[in-house]
């Protein structure tokens, strides 16, 4: 080695990431080579295209990737704390969670739902107060709001299918216990009340939505339960929500949950609660569970409970099967069992004297106290049904014979229905105030539809049976002539008995139609004469037949009956104008 070679200084190496600190944001994250001109890198320059170009950021000198993150979340966590603070303040902009925001609409109570601290709520005082929608989740509503939905409910239970002891189920709704203590009723049941309480008091869609989605998911729960009293409740949870869903138009949805209702009433055997038989052949069971699942009612108001339980059923399969079919009280008298449940009583004569009626041999309560009006309701549901399949059953093709046995049955049949019509409370004398107002007007009305049913096949070639429907169609619409309807709500049966009380009348408006363009071109001036004054006549009943339908569809929000009120309105311009 020489001495050039030993002493020429050593050149130093440059270190490889050297130059790594001058590197971009965009270089660093995908690793290319940064020249770091500034604004903008050669590298970033070249990836821009007219009219986007990237933004070239630099990171501070001495700052790690590390510490800008801790940086960012130290500014997150301290603007947290302002807003936390800031809750008081009312001249901050509040920020909530978009899925509790309330609707802008106005609350079911006359207040307006837009501010989350309205100072008329019904809710439990708290800051902020929760809106209805999220209070429908939680386990167990506010008190407050449960009391404020109770009331709400219990002027018109009646009308809604409620069949258990109110003063019962009040008190022990009432106690403060948890939800699901086997000393209250069954959740299911309690939110459908909730649920139809809250309707009633006019509540937003979204509101009303809500509890209903918690009434449902509480009462599908009901047979997995372990209540004691879970097919009691659940049958009524079920008639509360089927009444709900034919109230609001939803004819399928109230199909079911009337299905689900007749199950539950089988499967515990409440159409054979006098029967000391056995269970015999093969009977339907819901869930797996048998007909022995009830315990032994603990009083006579229990037992008393129950027996309204199957009438309640019972009376709704007659009714809507008439109106919307796929329903019949047969169905309980199917697999060789048969009926032996007493006919009820009201549930202020079980409270008084239900002891001595249930000593005594059942199926013979009229016997001693006369009928009740819940009986008479149920018997004349029997007449509808049976006069609805009656009147459909005859047929032109009928033998001689066949003719002769069906007018006999006939003959009889119509003969019962004004028996037992003309043996019904008088309606007038009984106060709209009446917890069984409209129990005794449902009865009427079904009396007089069930003869409409019947004679309808031969009015339009029998003076006699056109004269009888034209009779109990007037007598419909007379029935609450003159009295002060606007505190009643009605069961959307009503709607169901309506409607074949305006087809009735339409038909006979059609009729005189014809029958006047008839006799325009005769000389019978007399005929033609009566034809008119009996149509003005017709359209006048009908008027006052609308205006009794719209009262009730439009005021109480029964979109059932307003749907079926615009369907005859159609039926009689498509027909009669």
């Amino acid at each position: 080695m020489d001495a050039s070679t030993s002493t020429a200084p050593i050149k130093a190496k440059t270190p490889r990431n050297q130059n790594r600190a001058k590197a971009c944001s965009h270089c660093r994250k995908r690793k290319t080579k940064c020249d770091g001109k500034r604004p903008i890198c050669t590298q970033c320059h070249a990836r821009s295209k007219p009219g986007f170009e990237l933004v070239c950021e630099y990171p501070m000198v001495g700052q790690t990737r590390k510490r800008t993150l801790e940086e960012s979340i130290s500014t997150l966590e301290r603007r947290i704390r302002e807003l936390e603070r800031a809750e008081s303040d009312e001249d901050v902009v509040r920020l909530y969670d978009p899925s509790n925001y309330p609707s802008t609409r106005s609350s079911p109570f006359g207040t307006s739902s837009n501010s989350p601290s309205s100072s008329s709520s019904l809710l439990l005082d708290a800051s902020p107060e929760p809106s209805l929608f999220t209070t429908a989740f939680q386990e167990e509503i506010p008190i407050a709001l449960g009391q404020q939905l109770l009331q709400a409910f219990i002027p018109h239970a009646k009308s809604f299918g409620f069949f258990l002891n109110l003063r019962r189920f009040i008190s022990e709704t009432t106690l403060p216990l948890t939800l699901g203590d086997y000393s209250r009723p069954c959740p299911g049941l309690i939110c459908a009340i909730y649920l139809i309480g809250l309707h009633l008091s006019g509540a937003t869609e979204d509101e009303e939505s809500a509890f209903l989605s918690r009434a449902l998911l509480h009462v599908s729960n009901v047979l997995s339960s372990s209540h004691p009293l879970r097919l009691i409740h659940g049958t009524q949870a079920e008639i509360l929500l089927s009444t709900y869903f034919f109230r609001t138009g939803r004819i399928l949805e109230g199909k079911y949950h009337l299905s689900a209702a007749v199950s539950l009433a089988t499967c515990a055997n409440l159409h054979k609660l006098r029967s000391g038989l056995s269970m015999g052949p093969f009977v339907p069971s819901v869930m797996g569970m048998d007909g022995h699942s009830l315990p032994d009612p603990k009083d006579f108001i229990e037992e008393g409970e129950r027996i309204n339980a199957f009438w309640t059923v019972f009376t709704m399969c007659n009714c809507w099967g008439v109106g919307v079919g796929g329903f019949s009280s047969m169905m309980f008298e199917s697999y060789g069992s048969r009926i032996d449940t007493p006919w009820p009583l009201d549930m202020e004569d079980y409270e008084e004297a239900v002891r001595k009626f249930l000593a005594q041999t059942p199926l013979q309560p009229l016997r001693l106290y006369g009928p009740s009006n819940m009986a008479l309701l149920s018997q004349a549901s029997v007449l509808l049904e049976r006069a609805a399949s009656l009147g459909s059953s005859y047929t032109n093709e009928l033998h001689s014979d066949e003719h002769i046995r069906y007018m006999k049955t006939f003959t009889a049949f119509d003969a019962l229905i004004d028996s037992f019509t003309s043996s019904l409370p008088s309606f007038s004398q009984t106060y709209i105030s009446s917890p069984d107002f409209v129990t005794v007007w449902a009865t009427h009305l079904i009396c007089r539809a069930a003869t409409i049913k019947l004679h309808n096949v031969f009015t339009a070639s029998n003076a006699f049976s056109r004269k009888k429907v034209l009779e109990c169609a007037e007598r419909c619409v007379m029935l609450g002539r003159g009295m002060d309807l606007t505190s009643v709500e009605v069961n959307p049966i009503f709607g169901l008995l309506w409607m074949i009380t305006g087809e009735a009348i339409i038909n006979e408006i059609s009729r005189l139609d014809d029958l006047n363009r008839q006799t325009m071109s005769l000389p019978n001036w007399v005929l033609e004469e009566a034809t008119i004054l009996g149509r003005v006549e017709m359209v006048a009943l009908l008027e006052e037949l609308f205006l009794t339908m719209e009262l009730f569809g439009n005021r109480s929000g029964s979109k059932i009956i307003a749907y079926q009120v615009n369907s005859l309105r159609e039926h009689y311009r498509s027909n009669c104008i």
